[in-house]
C-alpha cells in the first residue's frame, strides 16, 4: 500500500510512519519544517503542495491539526478530488490494532511514560511489541514494529480520536478538565467520552484505573461484563524508581499490573521499571554545569505542573527551583486560568513567556501571558515575564547560580532555552 502523511514531522505521525513502512508499505510526508526522520526510505517534502498528492496513493493519512485553516488542507482537497481516501491517523491506529493485542494507555495525565513502561517490560521480556508513543526512548525512539502479538499506543482523547482504536487492554490515569476546544461542555462531556471508550474492550478484556483519580474508579462500572478491572490502590512492590513524583509511583504501578496480567515475572517487571530514566521530554535531564543543573519537562496542565514540581522539590531538596513555563493555547490557558495561577507554588523563581498558539487550532483568545503572571504574583511574588527565548537565556545567565535547579516546562520548544543557556554557560555534552 502507498501512503502519504500530512504532518509527518509530528511524533505520532513520525512513528506511525516508521510503523507503516516497517510493514512493507510505501510511505511519503510532508511538513511545514524540514525533513527530521532518520528512515531514508521515506519520501518527505518540506511545505504543503498538491504536487505532493498522486493518484496511486492508497489513502492520505491526517491528524486531528489538519483542519481548513490549515496549510496542509491544499493536499487534502487534491485528495478528494481524485478520490483518494483520507484516513484521520487514529483510525489508522486503529487499523493496525486490530490484527494485534491492542494495549491503549488514556488519560489525560501520564500517558507517554505508562506506555513507554509497558513497551521496555514487554521489549525485556521477549514479547517484541510494537509500540507508538508521544516520546523518544533512547533506544527505540518513539515507534517500534515488533512481530508479536502485543501493540502498546497513547489512546490520545482530543477530539474523540481515542474512539477508532479497539484495545483488549485498556489503562486510564485520570480524568479532568482538558481539550475544551473539543470539550465544550467540561469534565461532563469528557466523562461520556471516557465512558465510551470502556465499552470498547471486549469481554475477557482488562481495564485497569488509578484509584485515587476520583473521576476514574467508576468506569469499572461502565465496562462490558467479563472485563478484568483493577483499581490500583497501592503501589506496587519493590519499587525503587530513577524518575521523581508520586505520580511516577502511580504509572510505574500501572505498567506493572498490566504486564502481571500478560504473565511477564515480578522479576523482570520490577527490574525494568527500577531502571527507567524516562522518556525524553519527561523530567529529561540536560545537563549540568557550574553546580546549575537544568531538566526539562512536557508538563502544560496545571495538575501535570504541580506534580512535576512536587517531584522536583522531592528529589533535589536542596536546591533552589527555577521554572521556566510557556503556556499552550490560548484556549486552555483561558479555561484553566485559576488552577494555572496556584500551579507554581513549589518553584522558588518562575519565568513566564509568550502563550503558544497552536496553528490551525485557535485564533488568539482575550488573554495573556502578562496576565497570567500578574495573577499568580497574587501568590508568589518571585515571578517574571519575559517575551522571548533569548531574553529568558540572558537573564538566567544573570541570576542562576551553583546550586540551582532551572526546569523548563511547556509543549512547545521551551527546552531550547536550556540547551542555549547550558552551551553559553559551557556545557559540553559527553554523550
Amino acid at each position: 500500500m502507498k501512503y502519504h502523511l500530512i504532518g509527518i514531522n509530528g511524533t505520532s505521525m513520525s512513528g506511525l510512519a516508521k510503523i507503516l513502512e516497517a510493514q512493507g508499505n510505501q510511505i511519503s510526508g510532508c511538513d511545514i519544517e524540514r525533513a527530521k526522520s532518520k528512515e531514508k526510505r521515506l519520501k518527505i517534502f518540506q511545505g504543503h503542495s498538491r504536487d505532493h498528492i498522486t493518484k496511486d496513493l492508497d489513502g492520505l493519512i491526517i491528524s486531528a491539526a489538519i483542519t481548513p485553516s490549515s496549510g496542509g488542507w491544499k493536499e487534502v482537497e487534491r485528495a478528494q478530488e481524485l478520490g483518494i481516501p483520507i484516513i484521520p491517523r487514529s483510525k489508522m491506529i486503529g487499523r493496525l490494532m486490530q490484527d494485534k493485542v491492542g494495549i491503549a494507555v488514556a488519560g489525560m495525565h501520564g500517558k507517554t511514560t505508562v506506555s513507554a513502561m509497558i513497551s521496555l517490560i514487554l521489549e525485556k521480556a521477549g514479547l517484541d511489541p510494537t509500540f507508538l508513543i508521544g516520546g523518544e526512548l533512547p533506544k527505540f525512539g518513539n515507534a517500534r514494529s515488533g512481530k508479536g502479538e502485543y501493540f502498546v499506543v497513547e489512546a490520545c482523547e482530543y477530539a474523540r480520536q481515542f474512539l477508532d482504536m479497539r484495545p483488549k487492554i485498556a489503562v486510564i490515569t485520570n480524568i479532568e478538565e482538558e481539550h475544551l476546544d473539543t470539550y465544550p461542555g467540561g469534565l461532563k462531556e469528557i466523562k461520556k467520552a471516557f465512558k465510551k471508550f470502556v465499552r470498547l474492550i471486549p469481554q475477557n478484556g482488562l481495564l485497569v484505573l488509578w484509584e485515587e483519580d476520583p473521576q476514574t474508579p467508576w468506569l469499572a462500572k461502565c465496562a462490558r461484563c467479563k472485563v478484568k478491572t483493577f483499581s490500583l490502590k497501592k503501589p506496587w512492590p519493590g519499587l525503587k524508581l530513577k524518575i521523581p513524583g508520586r505520580h511516577n509511583i502511580l504509572n510505574a504501578t500501572a505498567a506493572a499490573r498490566v504486564c502481571h496480567e500478560l504473565g511477564v515475572p515480578h522479576k523482570t517487571i520490577k527490574m525494568v521499571l527500577n531502571d527507567f530514566t524516562g522518556v525524553k521530554r519527561r523530567f529529561e535531564m540536560k545537563g549540568e554545569v557550574n553546580g546549575i543543573l537544568v531538566i526539562d519537562d512536557y508538563g502544560h496542565h496545571p495538575s501535570e505542573i504541580q506534580a512535576t514540581l512536587a517531584g522536583a522539590r522531592e528529589f533535589y531538596p536542596k536546591r533552589r527551583l527555577i521554572c521556566v513555563f510557556q503556556p499552550h493555547q490560548y484556549a486552555r490557558t483561558k479555561a484553566l486560568f485559576d488552577d494555572f495561577a496556584i500551579s507554581f507554588s513549589n518553584c522558588d523563581k518562575l519565568v513566564i513567556t509568550e502563550i503558544f498558539a497552536v496553528p490551525g487550532r485557535e485564533e488568539k483568545r482575550d488573554v495573556t501571558a502578562q496576565q497570567l503572571a500578574e495573577e499568580i504574583k497574587k501568590h508568589q511574588k518571585n515571578v517574571v515575564y519575559l517575551k522571548t527565548y533569548q531574553e529568558i537565556v540572558d537573564y538566567l545567565k544573570k541570576e542562576s547560580k551553583s546550586g540551582d535547579l532551572i526546569i523548563t516546562m511547556g509543549a512547545t520548544k521551551i527546552y531550547e532555552v536550556g540547551e542555549k543557556l547550558l552551551q553559553d554557560l559551557g556545557f559540553r555534552n559527553k554523550g
